[in-house]
């Protein structure tokens, strides 16, 4: 079954009366019950965030200190909704957050700055460029070997410099290599082996990056289509098995998607490889937006969760 979440000629019309229909929920009433379902929405989502949280040895009051930033920041940034801008007070008042504290969100910078960003980006532009510039492919679209620096010329520095001036391409290197993308040493030829960057270490800094960007995109896509009355909403579709499939189909379901994926994959690198070599007028413009595209496979098991109290160790 495809299901996509959208407005436009299936839905009903807002006039129209359907006889055998229930009289409608009062605004109290359907608040109410949006209001649960956004909250077990949100319970949901923290599972298995707080699953990782917790192997990672990160306790609740920093979760909740981390939560208190978003909140304040999130209210200066969007605003308040129906009411507005927000002031200090109003922020205090509507998120319920302690004056202090939004005061201390706000005049300290330093709270809300990220760590260093990992080379996991210019990575994937290095990848990209690689594969689809035909200055660094040999006849019939294959990537060349490169030395890895030249004082002219072709060479892997020199593609690191063009994705990232700041990037250190023995870093670089060193994390190609790790994830097996690419074969080669500051000494020898490097050579690509993959497209695909894929992360080799669990929770490692690039790892979980991947992930905070990653979640974070679906999550915008998601608010934007909700919030959005107008027809013009982002891609977001799933394809879902009627009632599941059984845990032995899900390999052969998997490797089907993982085809199809690659390929669909590979070929939108293509497109965009292209426009940058055909039309590279139209990449020039102002008002630059990060956007792409993500695709994952979802499993999860239809048993009910036993209760928590069946579970629980006894001290």
């Amino acid at each position: 079954m495809v299901e996509e979440i959208t407005k436009g000629a299936n839905a009903k019309d807002p006039g129209a009366k359907d006889p055998g229909a229930k009289p409608e929920a009062t605004i109290d009433e359907m608040t109410a019950e949006a209001r649960a379902h956004l909250l077990q929405a949100f319970r949901r989502i923290l599972r298995p965030l707080v699953k990782l949280l917790i192997r990672a040895g990160v306790r609740f009051d920093e979760f909740c200190e981390t939560v208190k930033g978003v909140y304040v920041e999130s209210a200066v940034r969007d605003g308040l909704g129906p009411l507005g801008k927000g002031t200090r007070s109003r922020i205090a008042f509507v998120t319920g957050i302690p004056r202090r504290d939004v005061d201390r969100y706000i005049d300290d910078p330093s709270l809300l700055a990220g760590p260093r960003a990992t080379d996991s980006k210019t990575i994937t532009e290095i990848l990209h460029v690689w594969h689809t510039d035909p200055n660094y492919q040999a006849p019939y679209g294959v990537p060349i070997a490169l030395d890895f620096q030249r004082e002219r010329g072709r060479s892997f520095t020199e593609l690191v410099r063009r994705a990232n001036p700041g990037s250190d391409p023995v870093a670089v290197l060193d994390e190609l290599l790790r994830a097996g993308v690419v074969t080669g040493s500051v000494d020898q030829l490097v050579r690509v082996r993959s497209r695909a960057y894929v992360v080799p270490e669990a929770l490692s800094a690039p790892m979980l990056e991947h992930m905070g960007t990653t979640l974070a995109n679906l999550a915008s896509t998601i608010e934007f289509n909700i919030a959005s009355d107008n027809d013009e909403k982002r891609l977001e579709r799933s394809v879902i098995a009627d009632r599941g499939l059984p845990e032995e189909v899900i390999p052969r379901f998997d490797a089907f998607v993982r085809g199809l994926v690659k390929e669909m994959m590979v070929e939108i690198d293509d497109w965009l490889g292209d426009l940058a070599k055909n039309e590279p007028h139209v990449l020039q413009g102002p008002n630059r937006m990060d956007t792409g595209l993500t695709v994952f496979h979802y499993v999860r098991s239809q048993k009910p969760l036993p209760l928590i109290r069946d579970l629980i160790g006894k001290d």
